[in-house]
């Protein structure tokens, strides 16, 4: 079916780099139709709704911060600054056969005689084992905190650009709590994007195949043509990279060389009653296929308790899962119950991204094109937003 209407912009992507985009443009009286393959939207940021107790657990992103000045405004900008939570002060654990001290496997006169070396050393060029090893120390490193900054990212941090992780913010907010999440989840926050005016937005249209001339044409997997003046890609560099291959071989090429990793995300939510340890923020197994355990203690709930933990996909099968997150937990598996789970496309920001990504800008503007995602200035929601910024200030200078 081909509709007839022609957009200003068809945004293919509705996380948060694709929304935050569209409702940018959108407020600028263009009209913007979000186009989503999945049948949900939000990408990374997921929240469970569990119905029973009015409980939810974020199986994503987790965590907002006072220095994501450019997501606060958009949180504000929705209507939905009032359902600002602070997160409450819990600690961080480790966990080798049982729950430890964060710092408990740090040598501390390795880290003592390490840290000096911060500043002397430059993140540029070197990776994260390179740069962070020689800081924290060699053993220390590949002891305990591989595995920390591998929580960070929701993947392997040996090999991840130096430059892209943890990254200064020259800016924050004074107003805000350091640390955030809202009363509703970050769910709530996708919707609320969703329903700014002059947006169009479709779940379940994944996008095979786009033309461009004097005017964009998509099409869907079931069969719906689309039609627009502008398009932006916020979906993996692959994807994208496929989308592309008709209208620019070279930045579709440019695109398929990141490698993307695929996350299972199992959640459960238990009864209090049931879980003898004291609430915890997260927790790190120092081995071991689960990356990190993110918990929803950080909101208290009179009831219950969620946590979500995140697996690299196909590591262990889900009955070795469920028995690692018992173990975890310190309950038996059959206490478990339903497991919840999620999945997730993260990039791999290795050596050599700052280059690529100039040469992807490059050749987008000279395509025509506008690209948005988790792959350009970093994997953090406002590293995101961000991106989306400048790319929707692009597009409205093109089109003033």
């Amino acid at each position: 079916m081909n509709h007839s209407k022609v957009y200003d912009m068809i945004v293919v992507g509705a996380g948060i780099s694709g929304l935050s985009l569209a409702c940018q443009v959108a407020k600028k009286g263009k009209q913007v139709l979000v186009l989503e393959g999945d049948n949900r939207i939000g990408g990374c940021l997921n929240t469970y709704y569990h119905d029973e107790n009015d409980f939810w657990v974020e199986m994503g992103a987790h965590t907002f911060y006072a220095s994501y000045t450019n997501l606060i405004a958009l949180i504000q900008s929705s209507g939905l600054e009032s359902s600002i939570e602070p997160r409450a002060k819990v600690g961080m654990k480790v966990f080798t056969d049982r729950h430890e001290k964060i710092m408990s496997g740090v040598s501390k006169w390795e880290l003592l005689t390490s840290v000096p070396k911060l500043f002397f050393s430059k993140r540029d060029g070197k990776t994260v084992k390179e740069y962070f090893g020689n800081i924290v120390g060699k053993k220390n490193y590949d002891k305990v905190f591989n595995r920390m900054f591998s929580a960070v990212i929701v993947q392997n941090a040996d090999d991840f650009s130096a430059e892209f992780f943890l990254k200064r913010r020259k800016t924050k907010s004074k107003e805000h709590p350091k640390s955030f999440i809202l009363k509703k989840g970050m769910q709530s926050f996708m919707n609320a994007l969703a329903e700014t005016e002059n947006i169009t937005l479709l779940t379940g249209q994944k996008v095979v195949s786009v033309q461009k001339k004097n005017e964009v044409s998509v099409t869907t997997e079931s069969g719906e043509e689309f039609n627009a003046k502008d398009i932006t890609f916020a979906v993996t560099p692959s994807v994208a990279g496929g989308l592309l291959a008709e209208i620019n071989s070279d930045l579709a090429a440019k695109l398929k060389e990141y490698t993307t990793k695929n996350i299972l995300s199992r959640t459960v939510v238990l009864p209090k009653e049931k879980l003898s340890f004291d609430p915890v923020s997260f927790i790190i197994p120092l081995q071991g296929s689960c990356l990190s355990m993110v918990t929803r203690d950080v909101m208290e709930h009179k009831e219950s308790r969620g946590f979500a933990f995140h697996f690299e996909e196909n590591s262990i099968v889900k009955e070795e899962q469920e028995a690692l997150m018992a173990k975890i937990l310190g309950v038996d598996a059959s206490d478990l119950g339903e497991t919840i789970v999620a999945n997730h496309r993260l990039p791999v920001l290795d050596l050599g991204h700052k280059e690529r990504i100039q040469e992807i800008q490059k050749l987008a503007e000279q395509a025509g094109v506008y690209l948005t995602g988790n792959y350009f200035n970093g994997l953090s929601l406002e590293d995101c937003v961000e991106r989306s910024g400048n790319e929707s200030k692009r597009y409205l200078r093109n089109n003033s």
